[in-house]
């Protein structure tokens, strides 16, 4: 069996005609190539080449075979580039699964500055609850996941990327837009959008947030932050998201305020704790913590020393 070096000689002497200058290019000695050359044609069992006084001339047979060979060193260069598109990042698929607030907000964007200039990755975005995101960083369907508030998981690694905290969402003009915060007891003489007691936003604000009340107070019932936004835009009732969702492209026609006291809600990527990343993985990773939407929700701050 001839070897891709083998090869990579016989292409030189078919080019240059004389083994001294196929060894200059090629940066060896000439017995080096004249060897090479020889034992080709003891492999193969019979002459590439006619000598020719201090010029190799080809046989008809060694231009066919250069001929074939050409696409070897074609389908060489094309693996070439694609390994070195890998180490820059520039190529690879990538297989990603969010919570709904997250791929509603966060991730977006960040797909599109981190493609225009790696035109040839590939990227494949699901939206799952958060079992169903677990699920496919478990079985391999993804990547990397990212999620609020994830509680841990054998085998996987949470990394906190930013605190976001739950913020009151209101149509413009709603006489909530007078306060700097919003504390449960403002709430009690409006009718409210909130989440579906199971649902992961709705257990976060139960606790130190929520009351009896308030939860008496709602008109209607969602499951994801987007209908939520919806139903308020709709001027259903004021509801609670995450800052996430209202800061990232500001997408809805409502006002914001945080709620007093702070309910912090944490923005985090869910990777395998078993393997090491891709490196697309890693380039995206690094894209998401300095995206400006995580940065963003810092813009509402904490209000524990505001008075709403």
């Amino acid at each position: 069996m001839l070897t891709f070096r083998q090869l990579e000689f016989f292409r030189e002497v078919m080019r240059s005609r004389t083994t001294q200058a196929a060894a200059a290019t090629l940066r060896v000695s000439q017995p080096a190539v004249s060897n090479a050359i020889r034992q080709m044609e003891t492999q193969i069992g019979f002459e590439l080449f006619e000598r020719v006084g201090k010029r190799l001339v080809p046989t008809p047979d060694a231009e066919e075979i250069f001929r074939d060979s050409e696409a070897i060193f074609e389908l060489y260069n094309v693996f070439a580039q694609r390994l070195e598109s890998r180490k820059t990042n520039t190529m690879g698929t990538l297989q990603i699964v969010c919570t709904p607030p997250v791929a509603n907000s966060l991730i977006p964007p960040v797909i599109r500055d981190f493609i225009a200039d790696r035109p040839e990755v590939r990227i494949n975005l699901d939206s799952r609850r958060i079992d169903g995101l677990f699920e496919s960083l478990e079985t391999r369907r993804a990547d990397i996941g990212f999620a609020l508030n994830p509680p841990q998981r054998p085998g996987l690694k949470i990394e906190e990327l930013a605190k976001a905290q739950m913020v009151c969402a209101f149509p413009p003009g709603h006489p909530l837009s007078e306060k700097l915060a919003i504390a449960a007891s403002d709430l009690t003489d409006y009718p409210l959008v909130l989440f579906e007691p199971a649902s992961k936003l709705n257990l976060i604000l139960q606790d130190n947030y929520l009351t009896e009340s308030l939860r008496a107070n709602a008109r209607a019932e969602v499951r994801y932050t987007s209908l939520a936004c919806l139903l308020a835009e709709a001027r259903v009732g004021p509801t609670l998201v995450d800052s996430l969702t209202a800061v990232a492209g500001r997408r809805y026609q409502l006002d914001y305020r945080p709620l007093y006291p702070t309910q912090p809600v944490s923005v985090c990527a869910v990777v395998r704790d078993t393997e090491p990343p891709k490196r697309v993985l890693t380039a995206f990773l690094d894209a998401v913590r300095s995206s400006d939407a995580l940065a963003g929700i810092e813009e509402f701050g904490k209000t524990e020393d505001v008075l709403p």
